[in-house]
């Protein structure tokens, strides 16, 4: 009895079949379906998250998952990419337009911290669609740790060969976080030079890591496809899950090959992002943003990035 209920919570979330399709395919009460789908996903994020996101950070994982992305995406010194994932979902009952995005549909936000190879490392899910992404994250758990300095992060370090900058590690995201001493974003599009053009390109690169991530869950759990007939709370729990299922098959497979295909349908630059943080930075994090355009355009260069950083 086990085994078909993990049948129909496996079609479920590879499918996104209905309750009622499997109510007629199956042979069990819509209700009973919705049941077992919402205990399975309880017990998967209650047992598997501690093993496959990060509960306990530690300046050394922090170094781990930074010298990944300075192997693979050239950006020294990050420690993670962050985004958002709008979750479709039908309106629920008397909600108005709470759930209602600027993308014209209804969804919850997945906020999600993404490490150099796809997999999550810490995710928040639950917050209503109309939020912008920056103030769900800063409401998130993982976004109280960082406003209170308490990721245990790296001491900073230096890049330059010839000079004694310190560099300190820090997270990469879009134009709808704030600018701060440890999140690096992008310059703004109406004042470009050539070297931050390859700034922004440098930091584009290592941050679409987290729209990979969300790509690549999205095409294995074809749940996601189709607005959920749930309630949101419910909703909450099968996205939790999905994150922690994704991160178990990151780790299994070990390859880097479904990221490389999943680069190939993200541009650069996302210009349907409508959302910016009107948030003025300190002048630290300005100076810092300044020292990495620096090294890019300097001894941290790679061979492409001019004729990537104007196409």
């Amino acid at each position: 009895m086990q085994l078909y209920y993990l049948v129909l919570f496996y079609r479920f979330l590879a499918t996104g079949d209905r309750f009622q399709y499997i109510h007629f395919n199956h042979r069990v009460g819509a209700t009973t379906a919705g049941k077992i789908v919402a205990e399975t996903c309880t017990a998967i994020w209650s047992v598997m998250s501690p093993m496959f996101l990060m509960t306990d950070p530690s300046p050394e994982k922090w170094k781990e998952i930074s010298v990944r992305f300075e192997e693979l995406w050239n950006f020294p010194n990050c420690c993670g990419a962050i985004d958002g994932k709008h979750v479709r979902i039908e309106a629920p009952w008397n909600s108005g337009s709470l759930f209602f995005n600027y993308k014209s549909y209804h969804s919850i936000i997945l906020q999600a911290v993404v490490d150099a190879e796809g997999k999550f490392v810490a995710v928040d899910v639950g917050e209503a669609g109309k939020h912008s992404d920056g103030g769900v994250f800063y409401s998130s758990t993982f976004g109280r740790l960082f406003n209170d300095k308490k990721l245990n992060l790296p001491k900073p370090k230096t890049l330059f060969k010839t000079k004694t900058t310190n560099f300190p590690y820090v997270f990469v995201a879009d134009e709808a976080y704030a600018l701060s001493r440890h999140m690096m974003t992008p310059f703004n599009k109406n004042s470009l030079t050539r070297e931050r053009r390859i700034y922004n390109y440098r930091q584009s690169r290592a941050r679409r890591i987290v729209e990979c991530a969300f790509g690549m869950m999205a095409k294995k759990f074809r749940v996601f496809e189709l607005a959920m007939l749930t309630h949101p709370d419910k909703t909450k729990i099968i996205v939790l899950a999905c994150c922690v299922l994704h991160n178990v098959i990151r780790v299994k497979e070990g390859t880097m090959s479904q990221v490389y295909d999943e680069m190939m349908n993200i541009e650069v630059e996302c210009d349907n992002k409508q959302e910016t943080s009107r948030a003025r930075a300190a002048k630290a994090a300005y100076n810092i943003r300044e020292n990495f355009k620096e090294y890019f355009n300097t001894e941290g260069s790679v061979p492409w990035q001019d004729k990537m950083a104007f196409v």
